[in-house]
């Protein structure tokens, strides 16, 4: 009856791991098609903005041409400044109703993922109110699938979306929410409308 009993056990297992796996690679496949798509629309936006700013940065830069040569600089960091709070602003627009988005939960999980990546240690995590109880939903899967152990903040931080990781001792904090990350590619959309504004 042990070996019964024993065979039985094998075999519910086998089939439980089976399907764990099937899950899983299915989960895998829907992440990169949502993150596919999300990258596709990014660039899609991007050239559209870009083609933009190079319509009106023509216009600018025959503007600038007649003048002395220090102002133009002064005229033209001032005109890629705008161009780029200009940007950041439209997607900050574009992006205030992503926690109501479908697949919100799927872009935290992400941004949940890569917060612990940078950070490397057990964490503490914030984000705004609205996206409060789907950090919380997620902290459970995200701790067991890492191993860190992941504490959500009760008190809700200032963000349009996204989130903010510290390690325990908040000497390493990641800041992964919207207005972050878009403070990081500041630099990058400078470079790229300093390319257009001066045909390089």
């Amino acid at each position: 009856m042990s070996d019964a009993l024993d065979r039985v056990i094998k075999k519910v297992t086998e089939e439980a791991m089976k399907e764990c796996l099937s899950l899983l690679n299915s989960a895998e496949k829907d992440a990169m098609e949502l993150l596919d798509g999300e990258i596709h629309d990014t660039i899609a936006e991007a050239t559209e903005i870009i083609e933009s700013a190079k319509r009106q940065a023509e216009l600018e830069r025959s503007r600038i041409l007649g003048m002395a040569e220090v102002e133009a600089r002064n005229e033209t960091l001032a005109v890629i400044e705008n161009y780029v709070n200009m940007t950041i602003e439209r997607a900050m627009e574009k992006l205030r109703s992503a926690p109501a988005l479908p697949d919100y939960k799927e872009a935290m999980r992400k941004l949940l993922l890569e917060s612990l990546n940078a950070i490397g240690s057990d964490a503490k995590v914030w984000t705004n109110a609205e996206g409060m109880h789907i950090l919380k939903e997620l902290v459970d899967e995200i701790s067991m699938s890492t191993g860190l152990k992941v504490y959500v903040s009760d008190e809700p931080i200032d963000c349009i979306a996204g989130l903010k990781v510290s390690s325990l001792d908040g000497k390493v904090v990641f800041d992964n929410t919207v207005e972050g990350r878009l403070g990081r590619l500041r630099p990058l959309l400078r470079r790229e409308i300093a390319k257009i504004l001066t045909g390089e």
